[in-house]
């Protein structure tokens, strides 16, 4: 018999910001974790010793026509259980901004789509990540004259969760769901926003020396694109955490998945601008102790190279501090 996981997600978008390519992206890249903080008992099941392997493109063929052509398988994930037997883990992420009176039918449906393809045991569970106290979707029901169903599914709700107990979890997924605890918490204030996100990139990131530096990785990249900010407060946000980056987590600026991330992207901009100046600076005054070797005119050389006085004398006095004796 399998196991099929199946995963909701429903969370409001903010300007630039592609929530399930973020949620997909960690989800592949720390599944373990992923099935041991929200699945916790299929995660006692799972041998992970053996490997998983994703199998996205296989049950696509198979599940995706629904709803005009849109997509609602993203993750298939193939596992080996600790009883010796293979089982399927089907991940479905779905993003939305309010309450769907048909969530729990398009539960079920899905759930029959793979039961009929399968005939497996499935493990479904929605992960509800606004913080609307009304959306709490019940079983679905059906009856029709005598004939009667009714469908359970496990539920993670973010508006129920206690952040202290977050705080305190060593499980990267606890940071995760704080991020998107924030995220609504700061829908409308930017500068809240920017307090939380430099907390959580600083606090539980960059100065946290028991994050593996996997987890570091996906969940700075994670929370940079969740936790959207103005440019000039992403600006901001990079300054005031550049030296914990180079102390801490220097690590991070060799990362090719994660340099591209908003606050990184801006670090490696205010570098490659701060090295233009000085090289800007350097060519200025190498032509200046030229100028000045050949004869010139203190005042003459600040004004061609467009320097101060006081900066051309320090040339000048340099030039005649390193003259060989004749």
């Amino acid at each position: 018999m399998g196991e099929v996981l199946v995963l909701e997600k429903r969370v409001i978008y903010s300007p630039g910001t592609d929530y399930d390519a973020l949620w997909k992206k960690i989800i592949s890249e720390l599944f373990e974790e992923f099935i041991l903080f929200f699945a916790p008992d299929l995660y006692e099941a799972i041998d992970f010793g053996k490997g998983i392997v994703f199998l996205e493109q296989e049950l696509h063929k198979v599940i995706i026509e629904h709803n005009k052509g849109k997509k609602i398988a993203d993750k298939i994930v193939k596992v080996s259980l600790k009883n010796g037997k293979e089982k399927y883990v089907f991940i479905h992420i779905e993003i939305q901004g309010k309450k769907d009176p048909d969530f729990s039918k398009r539960m079920f449906t899905y759930f029959y789509r793979l039961f009929d393809r399968f005939q497996e045991n499935i493990y479904s569970i929605a992960i509800l990540t606004d913080l609307s106290k009304s959306n709490d979707p019940q079983a679905f029901q059906y009856s029709f004259y005598g004939t009667e169903l009714t469908y359970r599914f496990n539920t993670y709700k973010f508006n129920e969760e206690d952040i202290p107990s977050l705080k305190k979890s060593t499980n990267p997924f606890a940071i995760a769901v704080l991020a998107g605890i924030y995220l609504h918490q700061t829908e409308k204030n930017y500068h809240k926003r920017y307090e939380v996100k430099k907390k959580l990139l600083k606090d539980f990131i960059l100065t946290n020396p028991n994050l593996k530096s996997i987890y570091a990785e996906a969940l700075f990249y994670f929370i940079d694109y969740l936790l959207y900010l103005p440019h000039e407060l992403t600006k901001q946000l990079t300054k005031d955490l550049s030296i914990n980056i180079e102390k801490e987590a220097k690590h991070m600026l060799y990362s090719e998945k994660i340099k591209e991330a908003p606050t990184l992207a801006e670090y490696f901009k205010t570098v490659r601008e701060e090295g233009f100046e000085k090289g800007k600076m350097e060519e200025k005054r190498n032509l200046a102790a030229e100028l000045l070797r050949e004869g010139f005119s203190v005042e003459k050389v600040a004004k061609i190279v467009k320097l101060s006085l006081d900066e051309v004398k320090e040339i000048s006095a340099s030039i005649h501090f390193n003259r060989p004796e004749s």
